[in-house]
């Protein structure tokens, strides 16, 4: 289960409101490259999430799926 404050961003990326649970096992259901883009999207940095997944690997080494 994804915290409080990533659940009301993809929430409201989903066109809901943030306090709206009706979707969250969806949500909860996502695979964790799809909440992060939903997140990204939500605050504006849109088409960047393979991008920025690849640096945090390359930069610190840690593999995300």
């Amino acid at each position: 289960m994804y915290p409080n404050y990533i659940m009301e961003k993809v929430r409201q990326h989903l066109g809901l409101e943030s306090w709206d649970t009706s979707r969250d096992e969806e949500i909860n259901s996502m695979s964790h490259g799809i909440v992060f883009q939903h997140c990204l999207e939500w605050e504006g940095i849109i088409g960047y999430s393979y991008k920025i997944t690849d640096w945090i690997e390359q930069i610190f080494s840690v593999k995300l799926e």
